[in-house]
């Protein structure tokens, strides 16, 4: 069989956003059963990672990101994503591309695909140019991203949200199968369509040995992308009213801020406790160096990759329901609580006690190790698949 994924980003494992490393994980294994094609837009010296290593694609077709030029040419490249707004939400006008069309024609042309997966939301748009074959709508996020603030006020973000709504009635009936990504989403877009949904389980690249978050000193970690409005949210909750609390109880306590865009959290940076990190190559590296993932949210949809990562290397995680989304490992490997006191106490059991620590990271180790292999998944997506190819007219 033949699939072809349309992504707005590039699969990799190192990406510096869990979409990407999630897409990366899938398509690995994917690529042991069939052959697999990649139409996606590329940022920024990723072309020269891609053409280091091919990876699991038979057949590649990318066209650059439009990203915003440094100055000239900026007033150009904003009035073109306004002209944009006025049918698209921004960050399905951000992801337009005029030779996109065309790039899937040849894809179908060339690589001969029996089934298209085209991933998130904003890829949605490009569903009228894959008529002639079966396609696989993932959606991430519940029908809109959840970094949709426009950056025009109150009025902007409201326009934008019912442009959402629009662009889902439009164009997510065109998918000959709908699925998310969580039980949660699923049932969420499947009551706005009239329609079933459903859902693909996550994976992760589980390594072949765990961290020891009991070696490690009372540190907890935050990690995300910082860019997205949700995690810069929680980031500002935990060092304004979780942090105090640990550090009461242990003025040794520290909390990690992982991940890129950190320059958004600069207004955090000479908080006592506090060390801004950056993005981290080297996720073993980086949570070997703590006790625990804190990681609750307080906005957003999808699942969280920052959690299996961390299960997936043997850390535990303490969070929120929100933050525990499309992850149902068990205590001890993941603790949900809510409320700052409560995820300070939760998070203190760890940092008090290296054994609690150790079992917890066991448990999560072992649990991912059962449940966030990427042939897991690759079996559901290989399945559905399999199904529309058999229901195609002769």
């Amino acid at each position: 069989m033949r699939i072809l994924m349309v992504s707005p980003f590039l699969p990799d494992a190192a990406a510096q956003h869990g979409g990407g490393v999630y897409l990366s994980s899938l398509a690995l294994a994917l690529a042991t059963k069939t052959e697999l094609g990649l139409v996606t837009l590329l940022r920024r010296g990723e072309q020269e990672r891609l053409d280091a290593d091919a990876g699991p694609w038979r057949w590649r077709g990318t066209l650059p990101y439009r990203e915003r030029p440094p100055q000239q040419g900026r007033l150009r490249h904003q009035l073109r994503l306004l002209w944009h707004w006025r049918r698209l939400p921004l960050v399905a006008a951000k992801h337009w591309h005029p030779a996109m069309p065309g790039l899937l024609q040849r894809a179908q042309a060339e690589f001969r695909p029996e089934v298209v997966l085209v991933e998130m939301a904003q890829m949605a748009q490009y569903l009228p140019y894959l008529r002639g074959v079966p396609t696989v709508l993932t959606d991430h996020e519940s029908g809109a991203p959840s970094c949709t603030r426009t950056g025009l006020g109150t009025l902007g973000d409201r326009r934008d949200a019912i442009l959402w709504r629009r662009y889902v009635r439009r164009f997510y009936p065109l998918a000959t199968v709908l699925q998310t990504v969580t039980t949660e989403d699923a049932r969420s877009l499947s009551s706005a369509l009239g329609r079933g949904v459903l859902v693909r389980p996550p994976s992760f690249l589980v390594p072949d040995a765990p961290v020891s978050p009991e070696q490690a000193p009372p540190r907890s970690l935050f990690l995300g992308d910082y860019s997205h409005p949700p995690n810069t949210e929680a980031a500002a909750v935990l060092v304004r009213d979780v942090l105090p609390r640990l550090r009461a109880a242990d003025p040794t306590a520290e909390l990690w801020l992982a991940g890129p865009h950190q320059d958004r959290l600069q207004s955090l940076a000479d908080t006592p406790g506090v060390r801004l990190l950056g993005f981290v190559p080297d996720l073993h590296v980086l949570f070997g160096g703590v006790r625990l993932l804190l990681a609750p949210l307080w906005s957003g949809g999808g699942f969280r990759m920052k959690v299996l990562a961390a299960l997936a290397h043997g850390l535990p995680v303490v969070t929120n329901a929100l933050g525990a989304r499309g992850c149902n490992a068990p205590t001890p490997a993941r603790t949900i609580v809510e409320g700052p006191q409560q995820l300070a106490d939760a998070a203190l059991e760890l940092l008090r006690s290296p054994t609690q620590a150790a079992v917890a990271g066991r448990a999560a180790f072992a649990w991912a190790r059962a449940n966030l292999t990427g042939d897991a998944v690759a079996r559901v997506q290989l399945e559905c698949a399999a199904n529309l190819v058999a229901a195609r007219p002769a």
